[in-house]
């Protein structure tokens, strides 16, 4: 019964458009005065929730994305992807998606990759004469690379839920983010050879241009191999590749001088402010995941869920759509925070791979940032350049069909996930 008023109350909330934050935060409040438990209970678990010691990594990760689009390295990794496939048939809409899965490597997050990216890419593509909408619909989604490919804040949440291998799941975000990415252009390409968007095709550069630019911005590249070797290979944690990020993109920012002091500092600022929501919204969702736990909600809803069908394929795909529905209507954080644990006894019960399934929960909820009705990042982008609404919706709407293909993919070929973490880490 206490389940059913934390849920009713949380998603009243939410139709009053109150913010997910305090929705959640005034839910569980709701939830325990009904329970009769002291109030206390709130602030003991909220502070337990964010005392482990992997989510250290998140507010890095943060930083060290804001730090490159803050202090002018994202446009060394534009420079380069410019350099190595501009002159592809559908030319800058191929240099967005390899600028996105370069900086993948270092954001762990899509709305930075899509914010960073699109204020340089976006003004380019329309020089060379892209329609608004369609390289804006570009940069959105191939976004969704950025929390796929290590590191990831989306995985360190998640690695935290389930105590999954941290490094295990990075790892296995590789080889599906490259795929992703390989998708995505390949619409590109589509859109490009059938003449349905305007895709001019830049000069081919020499060898040696190419072999110039990788040299010139390959500073900027160290810290993704970083992560892959140094994870890969337990010589680091997740917290010290962010610390790591952070300093070394500090380090190269004042060297290559191409940013204010103001600029830093507003970066900072804008850090801090985003590590402060991430953190309070996981404290918040760690009090309701007590509340769940209590009544027995997650153990009922494995009993309700297999007693309907015992098949790992059917239940995996209303995991998804369950995960895509809710995932329109709440950003990503919130929706891995709130349905991890849920899910969670029906993973044990399935023997699902963990790792296998939050490489196929983080493209999930990350794909429910370019979905409308509340997907956020149609409306940072709506932020970084003047378009419509409606527009960009239209314009994003083909995008997601490589991007549902390749779930499918990774929800029913597992060996795409678990393959590199097997390989370089061994079988757990």
């Amino acid at each position: 019964m206490i389940s059913l008023i934390l849920t009713v109350s949380f998603v009243g909330l939410m139709f009053l458009r109150v913010p997910v934050s305090f929705a959640i935060g005034l839910s569980t409040f709701i939830a325990i005065l009904c329970m009769g438990k002291d109030l206390v209970a709130i602030p003991q678990y909220m502070i337990q929730g964010v005392t482990s010691v992997p989510l250290l990594a998140v507010p890095f990760f943060i930083l060290a994305g804001n730090l490159f689009n803050s202090l002018g390295l994202s446009r060394r990794i534009w420079d380069f992807a410019l350099s190595v496939v501009g002159h592809w048939r559908g030319g800058m809409g191929h240099v967005m998606v390899l600028a996105n899965m370069i900086f993948a490597g270092i954001s762990g997050s899509a709305l930075a990759d899509a914010a960073g990216l699109g204020l340089i890419g976006i003004p380019a593509m329309e020089k060379h004469g892209y329609r608004r909408p369609f390289s804006t619909a570009i940069t959105l989604c191939a976004s969704v690379i950025g929390p796929m490919i290590p590191p990831s804040i989306n995985l360190v949440l998640y690695g935290v839920l389930v105590q999954a291998s941290i490094a295990r799941l990075f790892i296995g975000g590789i080889i599906p983010g490259i795929i992703i990415g390989l998708f995505m252009m390949g619409t590109v390409y589509y859109y490009a050879a059938r003449g349905l968007e305007p895709c001019p095709v830049l000069p081919r550069r020499s060898a040696s241009e190419m072999g110039k630019s990788f040299i010139r911005n390959f500073p900027a590249f160290i810290v993704p191999v970083v992560i892959v070797f140094g994870m890969g290979f337990g010589v680091i944690t997740p917290t010290e590749v962010g610390i790591f990020a952070s300093v070394y993109a500090l380090i190269l920012g004042l060297f290559y001088r191409e940013s204010s002091s103001k600029e830093l500092v507003d970066c900072l600022a804008k850090s801090v402010l985003s590590t402060c929501l991430i953190m309070y919204i996981i404290a918040v969702s760690t009090v309701a995941g007590w509340i769940y736990a209590l009544e027995g909600t997650p153990q009922k809803l494995a009993e309700w869920l297999l007693y309907l069908t015992s098949n790992k394929h059917i239940v995996l795909l209303l995991m998804n759509l369950f995960l895509l529905v809710l995932g329109c209507l709440l950003e990503p954080i919130p929706v891995l925070l709130l349905t991890t644990p849920i899910f969670l006894p029906v993973l044990h019960q399935l023997n699902v791979d963990l790792v296998h399934f939050g490489i196929v929960m983080n493209l999930n909820i990350t794909i429910g940032i370019i979905t409308p009705p509340m997907g956020i990042g149609l409306y940072v982008m709506q932020g970084v350049v003047d378009i419509k609404f409606e527009d960009l919706v239209k314009a994003s709407a083909p995008f997601l069909i490589p991007l549902i293909l390749c779930l499918i993919l990774f929800t029913y070929v597992p060996e795409l996930t678990l393959f590199l973490p097997n390989l370089i880490m061994g079988k757990p």
